[in-house]
């Protein structure tokens, strides 16, 4: 187990590793445990891990330590027990190790789109071996990257889907970065889950550790080679980071694919044939549960097909009632209802271009063979309207129903299955595809934290874990949505942990009005009611009383759910 300090003042949440020994809270740089807030001195308190516990002592400071509310000069903690210094609440929590511990790093020097995956050619190298394969297919684009000098974060994130890619074998790849902040850079596995015997092959050159599960030590032994080429190639990177070099990889990343690029050989292999199929016109049918990525699939077919140039259209065949749905679809005419002006239909806007039909298995039959009819006749007739109106568009739908137990049942018409089915493809769910989550991750993490201008450090091990081994019902979507919820919790620096995670994610109850979260809100609620009663709901007053700005209390007031003064008292008239 590991101990960390969480302290928690009026805007902000800090929360910071113990070393062994004395730790120094204060105010100045040089403390071990840093808190910029006007009321801690200097060099405040002290906490020191001793063989028997823990014990805090003031060191003189201006605003005193307090301990069970009283101040005190020494006194002895535990894990859990709750201390203030000035007008910060602290607390000593217990937590495991791996928690500090960086699971999946995120570069400091560079803006991460996403940790790619270096492809291989598939149709244009024939393989023999995992070493011919690591060979021809993967080496040329690593040292590509090399001479590039995209960073060492990067490069491990490159190396590792290759090499998780390449030797077959493997049950589980990951890239460690020995001896910092950064910790493991690349972490994956397959679905089939860690052979009871197997054997990390770790292969070290420098402080980079390429770690490598097998089968068997006699199955490891045997790409040894391959191991520790890859740990020397990883040595090199980001050393020369000089402003004439580029830093994008745009120029020997084999192809434009979705970001982050899967390491899950189904799903490779799905963009592998989306690539060919996007060349003809034929209709595509994707299949999946709600948040697989149905539509990033049928943009990626868009993307790379000769109608690129062209509109992409979508609609959720399922969000709208029949008539509404129809209007939509094929557009009306000008005074077909009392009110209504003309306007297009999504057919009709992706004449030239690709209709992305979402949900096509909710569409009622009586759509279905209107739908059936532009298909047919490459033309539409607004609802209303006697004119025909282009509509060459191709069509991609999707679905999360059974069409073939519909075709049976007489829910789905069959000629127009036949229409848009020439190619069907089912994309696996995200517990088909854990390998995936750790880079997932990474790039919902890096995005999000750009997005509200934090700096995130990475993973720790013990959230990667986490979220790694959850069953995630709502597929890539729920993930997504998870990291965000997250990093709204982030204060900038801060490694996601399982702190930050949510109950379903771990799988314990944290709405225990015990927590630190609802004893510290509480007392800040109770003191920010306290001080409007005692000013007359002079919200300035308070704010002077309560030394925060106006802004800050404004904020904590809606946060808490404290009720604002009545409009009417003319104190919080002039405090408004």
């Amino acid at each position: 187990m590991a101990f960390r300090i969480r302290a928690k003042s009026e805007d902000q949440t800090v929360r910071v590793a113990l070393r062994p020994g004395r730790n120094v809270i204060g105010s100045d740089p040089s403390c071990d445990i840093r808190l910029s807030h006007p009321t801690v001195s200097r060099r405040h308190a002290a906490i020191t891990q001793q063989a028997d516990g823990f014990q805090v002592e003031d060191l003189g400071s201006r605003n005193g330590t307090l301990l069970r509310s009283r101040r005190i000069d020494q006194a002895a903690v535990e894990p859990g027990d709750i201390f203030v210094i000035g007008r910060v609440v602290l607390c000593l929590e217990e937590i495991a190790a791996d928690d500090l511990e960086v699971g999946i790093a995120l570069p400091e020097d560079e803006e991460v789109e996403a940790p790619l995956v270096v492809r291989s050619g598939g149709d244009t190298t024939q393989i023999f071996s995992p070493l011919d394969r690591f060979v021809l297919d993967f080496l040329p684009p690593l040292l590509e990257l090399l001479r590039a000098d995209v960073g060492r974060v990067r490069f491990a994130q490159q190396l590792g889907s290759g090499l998780f890619e390449a030797l077959a074998p493997a049950a589980a790849v990951e890239v460690v970065e020995v001896g910092s902040s950064r910790g493991v850079l690349f972490s994956a596995e397959h679905s089939a889950g860690m052979p009871e015997n197997g054997h990390w092959l770790d292969m070290q050159a420098g402080s980079c550790l390429v770690r490598v599960l097998f089968p068997s030590r006699t199955s490891a032994l045997s790409y040894r080679p391959i191991v520790r080429s890859a740990a020397l190639l990883l040595s090199l990177a980001g050393r020369a980071r000089t402003a004439e070099e580029p830093t994008s990889i745009a120029a020997v990343a084999r192809g434009e694919r979705p970001q982050p690029a899967s390491v899950v050989e189904e799903v490779q292999r799905i963009y592998d044939e989306a690539e060919r199929v996007a060349r003809g016109d034929v209709g595509v049918l994707i299949y999946g549960e709600s948040g697989t990525g149905k539509e990033v699939l049928a943009r990626y077919l868009h993307a790379v097909s000769p109608r690129a140039e062209g509109p992409m259209v979508a609609i959720n065949c399922a969000s709208l009632p029949r008539d509404l749905l129809e209007a939509e679809l094929f557009g009306v005419e000008r005074g077909v209802a009392t009110g209504v002006e003309a306007r297009a239909g999504r057919f009709e806007q992706a004449d030239g271009g690709t209709i992305f039909l979402d949900e096509i298995g909710d569409m009622a039959l009586e759509t279905q063979a209107k739908i059936l009819r532009v298909l047919q006749e490459q033309h539409v007739f607004r609802l209303g309207g006697h004119t025909p109106r282009p509509a060459l568009a191709r069509v991609i739908a999707a679905t999360n129903r059974p069409i073939p137990e519909m075709l049976g049942a007489g829910t789905f018409r069959t000629d127009l299955y036949h229409r848009i089915a020439t190619w069907e493809v089912e994309l696996p769910p995200l517990r088909r595809r854990r390998a995936d989550i750790p880079n997932l991750s990474a790039y919902f993490l890096s995005r999000e934290a750009r997005r509200f201008g934090i700096r995130a450090s990475g993973i720790s091990r013990a959230a990667l874990r986490l979220l790694t081994n959850y069953h995630w019902p709502g597929n890539i979507r729920q993930l997504r949505n998870e990291v965000a919820r997250a990093v709204l919790f982030l204060e900038d620096g801060e490694l996601l942990d399982t702190e930050r995670m949510s109950t379903a994610i771990r799988g314990t109850n944290t709405s225990s009005s015990n927590s630190l979260e609802a004893i510290v809100e509480s007392a800040e609620r109770a003191e920010i009611v306290a001080a409007l009663e005692a000013c007359g709901g002079d919200t300035a007053a308070t704010a002077r009383r309560l030394e925060v700005s106006r802004a800050t209390l404004y904020r904590r007031i809606k946060h808490l759910g404290v009720p604002l003064p009545k409009a009417g008292s003319k104190k919080a008239e002039a405090g408004s």
